[in-house]
């Protein structure tokens, strides 16, 4: 039988041993540079605190959006009662923004 092999002078048993030598690094390198996979608490704990977070952060908003409209209405209100011309003014002015904000919006997007 002929020897196929691509290096003629080695035989089967230097491949052999060189495979197990090989694996025998490989292992020793695993055991050398291990890996701590987290338990499943670890995520669950990470979940927990980032909702605790998000939940925090929108009770904050929450809290600032109803003041900033609590605010808003109260001057209305005022306004509404108080001196009706104020808050007609008011209104008219806040109409014709609109329209002007919405016009300039709509050129901005349209031209990028």
């Amino acid at each position: 039988m002929k020897n196929h092999s691509i290096y003629p002078n080695h035989s089967g048993n230097d491949e052999q041993e060189t495979i197990i030598q090989i694996n025998r690094s490989l292992e020793n390198f695993d055991d050398a540079f291990t890996v701590d996979i987290p338990k499943g608490a670890y995520f669950e704990q990470k979940v927990k605190m980032q909702r605790e977070k998000l939940k925090k952060k929108w009770l904050k908003e929450l809290f600032i959006f109803t003041v900033t409209a609590a605010v808003i209405l109260g001057f209305l209100v005022i306004a509404l009662f108080h001196q009706p011309e104020v808050f007609l003014t008011i209104q008219v002015m806040t109409v014709i923004f609109i329209g002007f904000y919405t016009f300039y919006v709509k050129r901005k997007v349209s031209h990028e």
